[in-house]
């Protein structure tokens, strides 16, 4: 048998794209979406795996999406470096509570870098220079609550607030951009600097540049902003056009 020359070398085992491993609650139906939309925009490799949530969305079953951060770590490229993680809920973060969501990855994987959209919304607001904010969740009052308080701790003033009642994943993805606009054109934005859409199952993302374009406010929302501060966290600051001020 003939030898060949190595046709790979570790040069070329380092040369390779940012790598973003994503944990979902598996009844989430747009987040792996809009990541791929925005890492093919931005050249970065998606890595994703799910973990359980049960339905209605409550304080308690998105306090139980805990329980499964651990083995979904471990389930994502389990022989090779991730870059950043990102763990998909924004109310399962506030609820949880996201130093324990960062305590529960690095139990695993100690050298990566960690967010979730809560966090990412508190920096991507801070980056924009924006405290005081619009808040529009599509969960029930005592969901949507726990998820502002997040905002309210860093000192971020919510001006103005709305709900939307919507008890599932299946449900919360219906609403889109007309959905927003609508909302948005009964809420005072007089005093607010920004506007925040949570939730990573939205269809927020599509709603980004119609509504800056109406409101004249930055839109944040929970998977733009996942997607900026994971990238940020690993020195990866690249402007994208689409996806609104923050990223662009």
């Amino acid at each position: 048998m003939r030898n060949f020359p190595t046709l790979v070398t570790q040069d070329d085992l380092n040369n390779r794209r940012p790598r973003l491993g994503l944990i979902s609650p598996a009844s989430d139906i747009l987040i792996e979406r809009d990541f791929w939309r925005m890492g093919f925009a931005a050249d970065v490799d998606i890595f994703t795996t799910r973990i359980p949530l049960e339905m209605p969305l409550t304080p308690v079953t998105l306090a139980r999406l805990a329980d499964g951060i651990g083995s979904a770590i471990e389930r994502l490229l389990p022989e090779e470096k991730l870059d950043a993680v990102v763990f998909g809920c924004t109310s399962g973060s506030a609820v949880i509570g996201p130093e324990n969501v960062t305590n529960r990855v690095h139990a695993q994987r100690a050298d990566i870098a960690v967010t979730n959209p809560a966090t990412a919304a508190v920096a991507a607001l801070r980056h924009l220079g924006a405290s005081k904010l619009a808040f529009v969740a599509p969960y029930t009052a005592d969901v949507a609550e726990r998820t502002a308080d997040i905002f309210r701790g860093a000192g971020i003033e919510i001006m103005d607030a709305c709900c939307l009642g919507l008890l599932t994943d299946a449900e919360i993805a219906v609403p889109g951009p007309d959905h927003y606009r609508s909302v948005l054109e009964q809420m005072d934005l007089s005093g607010a600097e920004a506007i925040f859409l949570s939730c990573t199952t939205s269809r927020a993302l599509d709603a980004i540049a119609p509504l800056e374009e109406m409101t004249g406010l930055p839109v944040i929302t929970s998977n733009q902003a996942s997607f900026w501060h994971a990238l940020s966290l690993i020195g990866q600051s690249r402007a994208i056009s689409g996806f609104g001020r923050l990223l662009s």
